[in-house]
């Protein structure tokens, strides 16, 4: 089940797999979130200028999120891999985007320059 910020209150009664939907008002800088007791949260994504969703999910890794990060909203291939960057696992594609396409921006970069919650440790800290 898909909870909102508001239904916080009701997640002990709700069985099954639970997921907690985030919209930009909804900061995890500011908000205490149950993350041990969360499957997945959905990020979305307003619109491609504001960044709020990206900081929300590198902060929510750092909280200790292991679950699943998805975007939601704006996304597509120009994006998507600074969403995987910021530690999103999976994407909704934007209604009239292509989805091979989109996915193949997960590969745009292969060596970042600089760490991130998916990369630990930049290609020119590697040796690589």
């Amino acid at each position: 089940m898909v909870l909102t910020v508001d239904q916080l209150d009701q997640i002990a009664n709700v069985t099954g797999k639970k997921a907690l939907y985030l919209t930009v008002d909804a900061s995890p800088e500011t908000n205490e979130f149950p993350l041990d007791q969360l499957d997945a949260i959905f990020i979305e994504f307003a619109g491609f200028n504001d960044g709020r969703g990206y900081s929300f999910a590198a902060l929510l890794r750092r909280q200790g999120f292991q679950g699943e990060l998805r975007a939601t909203g704006d996304v597509f291939k120009d994006v998507l891999n600074y969403m995987k960057r910021s530690g999103f696992d999976t994407f909704v594609i934007k209604e009239g985007k292509d989805i091979q396409e989109a996915a193949a921006g997960l590969n745009d970069f292969k060596n970042p320059y600089q760490a991130s919650t998916a990369v630990a440790q930049a290609h020119y800290q590697t040796g690589a």
